[in-house]
């Protein structure tokens, strides 16, 4: 099944960039006054082969929007803008020194070009391996093939599609996620407290949300302690003590980095001359400028998420509640009355459910596997719907969470023979085909999109 979960990943993501460059052609780009990476004075036609350049550059230039410049500025450029420090390093990082070893390789491509290709295939390959773990943590979670193939099929073309080929970390973390997760859930004997580590290690740099995932290891390893005698308990509790603070460290060796960047007057920091330019045009904060610079510098715990996310776009509880947003709210609405509606339904069942007098805590612990998966997803939701721009609800909750697919394969046939539009089937069909397609359109056409 995981060549037949490959082929249907891959095809899905061929078909998306099929679109994003006919429609990149064909439909002329919207120019809002947003943040572009700035380049140096010839562009992108530093390499060898200049021509090369231009021919990357017209083919994958509509998913580079967005997010994407940010993206692309830190992995050809580090930290050098304030503003960047909204967006953790693992995805970011592992493009620029892919592309620094293209280039070592001698690629005839400009460094510019080469993390634009290198951002796009990198992604494609962790979503084809995403979609993948998925199958197969759906597959232990329930032992049902239908509804695996269903989770994996709805997974391929979810209405965030876009998002997973565009230069955007949520492919990487959809893996380093359903890894984690996957890794979690199997049985005792094959709990391995190494790739744990190493898996929420990259939920944590991944993205913000990635530190909620510490909750996966913690309860199915608490889960595993109350539901088996070990003699060698205190050294499994010694091997997930370290699996959770390694993570943890390494968080804080980041923001140590970032500290050193923005807030330590002796560190000077060699940026080039067109990156210091678009600072001046923009009024960016650029690094190297000591703590005056920056007010987060001053705080009893200096990180700097938070502030950097209020101060550049706002964000915190109900901010985004303007009349002015309405359109948004309505991007983001089936996605978050999808997920409220599953998850409420859920905890209300489990709430109300009659247990049998001879059940004790441990029966009812040993069937609850899927408890923390919906936890985590309602708390992403509830995030969602009160702090973010609630129109990344859509593409943050079907990057982060499995059972947004796995309450979706329910509602599907057992073959899409069987499909009918006047059902929910047909509903959720509707939805995700619609907002896969509009959103590849408006997005690589750089309009606004969920």
């Amino acid at each position: 099944m995981t060549l037949k979960v490959t082929k249907l990943a891959l095809s899905s993501r061929l078909i998306v960039l099929a679109v994003q460059l006919v429609s990149n052609w064909v439909v002329p780009d919207h120019k809002p006054d947003v943040f572009r990476m700035p380049l140096p004075p010839e562009g992108y036609t530093k390499g060898p082969l200049p021509w090369l350049d231009k021919l990357i550059v017209g083919c994958l230039n509509g998913l580079r929007h967005w997010d994407g410049e940010y993206f692309l500025h830190i992995a050809n450029n580090l930290y050098t803008y304030e503003n960047t420090l909204a967006f953790y390093p693992l995805y970011p990082t592992m493009v620029r020194y892919i592309a620094m070893a293209c280039q070592s390789l001698y690629v005839p491509l400009s460094m510019q070009s080469l993390t634009l290709v290198v951002g796009v295939a990198l992604n494609v390959w962790l979503f084809c391996e995403a979609a993948n773990l998925l199958y197969q943590l759906t597959q232990r979670m329930f032992n049902d093939l239908n509804k695996s193939w269903n989770a994996a099929l709805i997974f391929c073309f979810n209405p965030a599609s876009i998002f997973f080929s565009a230069v955007y970390s949520e492919s990487c973390f959809a893996y380093t996620s359903f890894f984690l997760m996957l890794e979690c859930v199997k049985p005792h004997q094959k709990f391995n407290y190494i790739r744990i580590g190493v898996s929420l290690s990259a939920c944590i740099m991944c993205r913000s949300n990635g530190l909620i995932a510490l909750g996966f290891p913690l309860y199915f390893f608490l889960r595993h302690v109350l539901l088996t005698a070990n003699a060698k308990r205190c050294r499994q509790v010694f091997k997930m003590t370290l699996a959770v603070i390694v993570p943890l460290i390494i968080l804080h060796a980041y923001y140590f980095y970032i500290y050193r960047l923005y807030c330590i007057p002796s560190v000077k920091v060699n940026i080039p001359q067109h990156v210091q330019a678009y600072a001046s045009e923009r009024n960016y904060l650029l690094a190297g400028r000591g703590p005056e610079g920056s007010p987060w510098c001053q705080y009893t715990l200096p990180f700097p998420y938070n502030y950097v996310q209020s101060n550049y776009w706002d964000v915190g509880f109900l901010r985004y509640y303007q009349w002015s947003q309405l359109p948004n709210f309505i991007l983001a609405l089936p996605m978050l009355l999808f997920m409220n509606w599953h998850c409420c339904d859920y905890l209300w069942s489990f709430a109300t459910r009659k247990w049998a007098p001879t059940a004790s805590w441990r029966d009812v612990l040993k069937v609850q596997k899927t408890l923390p998966f919906v936890l985590h997803g309602a708390f992403l939701t509830l995030v969602c719907a009160l702090f973010v721009h609630i129109q990344v609800s859509t593409r943050l909750l079907a990057s982060a969470t499995p059972i947004f697919y796995w309450f979706a394969a329910d509602h599907m046939p057992r073959s899409l023979d069987q499909l009918k539009f006047r059902t929910k089937a047909g509903a959720l069909f509707f939805w995700c085909t619609v907002y896969c397609a509009c959103g590849t359109v408006l997005f690589s056409n750089n309009y606004p999109w969920t």
